[in-house]
């Protein structure tokens, strides 16, 4: 080569793009080290746990939690199995048997289910003394005689929602 000589257009037009190259080249590796080191943090975590490990840590925990949910769910069911047989209806009515004797101290109390089974309670209030009668009830009605007092319970207990 001449140094005498100018470049051709060639030669500048090579020049050129050698340094595009070079500036590109620059801010490639740049930027790759930035990713590095982001990678670096995130691979081994800032208390010095590697993500391999949170991540099979974290795995273990979603088990564990699908395994309650599991258990929670089974227990719901068999509570809402349960739920008709759950006293979930109760009338009262309070009395006065005695017309010349106290107030409304007597009562009437129907515990029924979802099926309209259960008992009803009778409370009869004197001066001197109480006397409590239970009676069966199956399908809102009882194989025994019932007073007015006690079908009335039953049937606020049934219209009761």
């Amino acid at each position: 080569m001449d140094f005498e000589r100018g470049f051709s257009l060639v030669e500048l037009l090579l020049f050129l793009i050698l340094g595009v190259l070079l500036v590109w080249i620059a801010t490639i590796e740049f930027r790759l080290l930035r990713l590095t080191r982001t990678l670096r943090v995130l691979f081994s975590g800032r208390t010095g746990a590697d993500l391999e490990q949170v991540l099979r840590e974290y795995m273990e925990r979603m088990d564990r939690t699908d395994e309650t949910i599991k258990q929670f769910n089974q227990r719901a069911t068999r509570i809402e199995q349960r739920t008709p047989f759950n006293v979930s209806n109760v009338g009262v009515v309070r009395f006065n048997p005695f017309a010349d004797k106290g107030g409304d101290q007597s009562f009437a109390v129907a515990f029924l289910d979802g099926h309209q089974d259960g008992v009803v309670f009778t409370g009869l209030h004197s001066r001197t003394e109480v006397r409590v009668y239970a009676k069966p009830i199956v399908g809102g009605t009882s194989t025994y005689p019932l007073t007015n007092e006690e079908a009335e319970a039953i049937n606020r207990a049934l219209t009761k929602k």
